[in-house]
């Protein structure tokens, strides 16, 4: 019951700061929408990717230790934790001046990467980004033991408090000086700030950490972590690719302009994403505890009823996008940046696919299951690079969605269950294919409805929009109550849910 505790405690902290966290976002777009020209919006987004495939040299490090963590965290071995942690420490410490390095070859070619840009300071402000990115690493290490030991809601308080005390300095500035690269400045800062409080707290929570720390590993722990590290760099290689290369096929191949329109949809897709990956970073450690202490049978059960939530969320969200995309970036940002609906219909796609894929990466990631899979993303990146820039020379924007669509269609929607099934779960993965058939086409069908409803509605106006909106809040959950309610992963989740808000109802009583 501690699992599902620090669970919901991490879900509830993590999601009330993510939604603080985009109210402000936004705030802070529609300002520097008004304040600054479209290009800065291409190049934001442009170099934001181009500082993800940076992330490349991180090795998978991170998930590599914090799975190595699990074991001695449940065994409170204190010696190897101290060992993993000095091993972090130092890997992190060669990332970062890696990304800096790196920040400094990319700087003579810039010129190519952005495409129509007279931007002054370019080469500046880029070095702010790769700075921004680098300080992360130096940072970071100490907050994935807090995380580790399923208490991540106090590393996302500290997340969201510096980011919006970030966004709120960022829109004064803005406002009153216009200046972009002091924007970026404030941004630098308060990254900087955020890993010397995570440190800070990490070593007043686990004294142990402190000071000289002369622990060594066993060189077979250091051996497996670093195999598992191989593994992982095609992993994150795949994920960068996906997540990174569109906005950047765009400004090379489109133009930065309409990477600047695609960067106003893709900061929505992002924010919800990241709002609902909440759910799956709160859950990560309590599975990973989960792993290696229960049973397949277990793991498999939770499995399905984390799979069922997952379809739940991305699949409403989805919903939601496809019917309300254009109507609030007409209200928010004005009709001249809109994307045609058929863009819209890949970006939300590309968004459904993509979150689908959330419950297998996470228990892929926390029972240990690299090595088997590991060239699956390479094959995808190839295949998204190839068609995405092919496309989009021929169709223009929509060409970089058509890439990424089709690269996560023949490969990582298949492959990664297959594998996953096969060495994890030691089962076949057919069921798994069959629910996600039907969660598909549930979805697909509970979108043309629903879009059908609310086009009744009409087209234009805030209290058109407010009606859609509701309609959006409604159908889909309807829908997927009426159709799933009774079935055994619906009834797994009420119960846990139901479990834990009863004890801490029933403390509040009793207090």
């Amino acid at each position: 019951m501690n699992r599902a505790r620090n669970s919901i405690r991490n879900i509830v902290f993590g999601l009330g700061g993510q939604i603080l966290n985009i109210l402000m976002s936004f705030a802070m777009r529609t300002v520097f929408i008004h304040t600054l020209d479209e290009v800065y919006q291409g190049v934001n987004g442009t170099f934001t990717n181009i500082l993800m495939l940076f992330s490349l040299a991180d090795l998978g490090v991170g998930t590599a230790i914090i799975y190595a963590l699990y074991k001695p965290i449940a065994e409170d071995n204190k010696v190897k934790i101290q060992g993993l942690m000095k091993l972090y420490q130092k890997a992190y410490m060669i990332v970062g001046f890696v990304v800096i390095a790196l920040g400094l070859i990319t700087l003579p070619f810039l010129e190519y990467l952005v495409k129509d840009a007279n931007i002054p300071d370019l080469h500046l402000i880029f070095m702010l980004f790769v700075i921004n990115t680098a300080s992360g690493y130096f940072f970071s290490y100490k907050g994935s033991l807090i995380t580790a030991h399923q208490k991540n809601y106090i590393v996302t308080n500290v997340i969201y408090g510096t980011s919006i005390l970030c966004y709120g300095i960022q829109m004064i500035v803005m406002s009153l000086t216009h200046n972009y690269i002091l924007t970026l400045s404030i941004q630098v800062g308060t990254n900087a700030l955020q890993g010397i409080i995570t440190m800070f707290i990490a070593d007043r929570m686990y004294p142990y950490i402190r000071g000289k720390n002369n622990s060594v590993l066993p060189k077979k722990d250091r051996k497996a972590i670093f195999k598992s590290m191989g593994s992982l760099m095609f992993y994150r290689a795949g994920q960068v690719v996906i997540n990174g290369t569109d906005s950047l096929i765009i400004s090379s191949i489109v133009g930065v302009k309409e990477a600047g329109v695609y960067s106003n949809y893709s900061l929505l897709t992002t924010t919800v994403k990241n709002l609902l990956q909440q759910v799956f970073n709160a859950c990560t450690a309590s599975i990973g505890n989960m792993a290696a202490t229960e049973s397949n049978r277990r793991k498999y059960k939770v499995y399905n009823a984390v799979f069922f939530g997952n379809f739940w969320m991305f699949g409403f969200a989805a919903v939601c996008f496809y019917v309300l995309f254009n109507p609030f970036v007409t209200i928010w940002a004005g009709k001249d940046l809109l994307l045609d609906q058929t863009m819209v219909v890949f970006i939300v796609l590309n968004f459904y696919l993509v979150g689908m894929r959330n419950v297998n990466t996470t228990f892929r990631d926390t029972m240990g299951v690299f090595e088997e899979g590991k060239f699956i993303p390479i094959i995808s990146a190839a295949v998204n690079i190839g068609i995405s820039i092919l496309t989009a020379k021929t169709f223009g924007l929509i060409g970089a969605f058509i890439g990424t669509t089709v690269s996560m269609l023949t490969t990582l929607v298949w492959m990664e269950p297959v594998v996953l099934f096969k060495h994890g779960f030691h089962r076949s993965p057919l069921p798994y294919f069959m629910k996600y058939i039907v969660y598909f086409v549930v979805t697909l069908l509970t979108a043309l409805l629903t879009n059908f409803l609310a086009g009744l509605l009409g087209n234009s106006g805030l209290m058109v929009f407010a009606g859609k909106f509701l309609i959006c809040m409604i159908v889909p959950n309807v829908i997927f109550y009426l159709l799933f309610h009774k079935t055994e992963e619906f009834q797994l989740l009420a119960r846990q849910v139901k479990s834990v808000l009863g004890r801490k109802l029933g403390r509040k009583k009793r207090a």
